[in-house]
């Protein structure tokens, strides 16, 4: 039962339609059910190690917060993150870890005999043992008090809108709002009927319809330098389509239940720098590894080369945790230098600017930056989306070789699209941005929406609903979803 499925609308319409008439002082029995039912209709092998997960979780909180002394509140806060992690680290990253062991072994004639066990990726723990760790390390802080209540708890650990692939939430955010009463609210149930609407139509007639070509190049043992640089930026869009998606549905579904859950995306491709995208995308995660990673890395560091040391641990830290093989420790790795070369050259680069004249045009100065981040977003995104470290490379010469971006390859590169998803991309695309137009310049779409009168919403809504019906398709699961 995944979000883009008939089965799903129908579990969410009765799990919201029975959470308004039970009593608020039974309503997380009611969300806890749905979250272990959702959770096991997915992954129902797995439903111990996320009951194991949280109930290790909940104790260790109040063994922290029941310590008087800072260094024992510390001592138990690193137990705590540490068995997290070994569960983390077991399923994602045995095979990872030891196959190159193996591989390291077979090259150097170390013996290494300890043989390959398959090890399968139990779903969404990367996102529940993320949350797990941020909540014992604010209880050790004292920035958030140990939870009681263990229903509660329950619920804030495994939300079925947003357990499997976010946004990734604090417990001083989620948790009071579990405890508020919420009440039956037209505001809200428009809002998330609005957000589940745009969510299924980026899905299903932008990133599951780009999705097949992209795999098509890709999959491909000898494609074209054109066909990489084009099959890479609509990567890139299938990427932010599938993503943003499943947030959109996410928070749209926890707002049917009157809960606001925070915002994952904010217009990346439109980032004036690498710093700028990551202030955008995947917006919880990056403030999760800025506060749990960076921060404590950087703290008391003075000299440039060691806060340089912390941000580059920090992307390498965000490498590992999108996949498990030595791509994406790469496509980590990138986006760090790119962070570090950024700031080392900011000055440089604002010189050189105003000497060729942007700073006296400034709209094409940013849409400059924007096409520049752009790119620099693309090329990573050639090690996040090959299979292995030798295409990753061969794929990046492609990427970077002059004659890839010949206009008359590009224009055969675009022969991978039939007409119709051709057709079809280009006024998805249009109406995208249409939105987005509307974001940069009312503030929020959805505010916009709401100010709209009641006609204008249901033809945009039906306009939505009905393309998504006609012309969009759902053969996968999302792309985060992996993670």
């Amino acid at each position: 039962m995944t979000f883009i499925s008939i089965e799903f609308l129908l579990f969410l319409t009765l799990i919201v339609g029975t959470y308004y008439m039970v009593p608020h002082r039974y309503r997380w029995v009611l969300l806890l059910l749905a979250s272990y039912v959702f959770y096991a209709t997915l992954s129902v092998q797995f439903i111990p190690l996320l009951l194991i997960s949280t109930a290790f979780t909940y104790v260790i909180g109040i063994l922290i917060e029941k310590q008087e002394k800072k260094g024992q509140k510390k001592r138990l806060m690193w137990v705590g993150v540490s068995v997290l992690v070994f569960f983390l680290g077991w399923f994602k990253y045995f095979n990872f870890v030891n196959d190159s062991l193996r591989s390291f072994a077979a090259w150097s004639g170390f013996d290494y005999d300890v043989p390959y066990k398959e090890v399968v990726l139990p779903l969404a723990i990367s996102f529940y043992t993320f949350q797990a760790i941020s909540y014992v390390v604010d209880v050790s802080r004292g920035k958030q008090k140990a939870e009681r209540h263990y229903g509660y708890f329950s619920v804030y650990f495994a939300f079925f809108p947003q357990l499997v692939a976010g946004p990734i939430e604090r417990a001083k955010k989620l948790l009071p709002q579990l405890k508020t009463e919420q009440h039956l609210d037209y505001d809200n149930i428009s809002y998330g009927i609005q957000r589940i609407i745009w969510g299924f139509f980026k899905k299903t007639l932008i990133a599951d319809r780009l999705a097949p070509i992209v795999a098509s190049v890709f999959n491909s043992p000898d494609p074209t330098g054109s066909e990489i640089v084009l099959a890479t930026m609509l990567f890139s869009i299938q990427l932010f389509a599938d993503f943003s998606a499943c947030s959109d549905i996410a928070i749209g579904c926890a707002r049917l239940l009157g809960i606001r859950l925070s915002e994952n995306f904010k217009q990346p491709h439109f980032a004036v720098s690498i710093a700028d995208f990551w202030n955008r995308w995947h917006i919880t995660l990056s403030m999760w590894l800025r506060d749990y990673i960076f921060m404590p890395l950087a703290k008391g560091k003075k000299k440039r080369e060691q806060i340089y040391g912390a941000i580059l641990a920090t992307f390498l830290v965000s490498g590992i945790w999108h996949g498990a093989a030595w791509n994406f420790v790469l496509w980590g790795l990138i986006h760090g230098i790119y962070r570090v070369f950024g700031d080392h050259t900011k000055q440089q680069r604002e010189k050189m600017a105003s000497w060729v004249g942007f700073d006296r045009v400034p709209a094409l100065h940013r849409w400059w930056k924007i096409a520049i981040t752009f790119q620099l977003v693309c090329f990573s995104r050639v090690f996040f989306q090959s299979h292995s470290m030798a295409e990753a490379f061969s794929h990046a010469k492609l990427y970077v070789t002059p004659s890839s971006w010949a206009p008359s390859g590009m224009i055969q590169a675009i022969q991978m699209f039939s007409l119709l998803d051709l057709i079809i991309f280009l006024v998805v695309f249009v109406v995208v941005h249409l939105f987005q137009h509307i974001e940069r310049t009312k503030g929020s779409t959805w505010d916009w929406m709401a100010r709209q009168s009641a006609v204008t919403s249901v033809a945009i809504n039906l306009f939505l609903i009905v393309s998504a019906f006609l012309f969009g398709v759902s053969s996968q699961g999302f792309v985060y979803g992996g993670f």
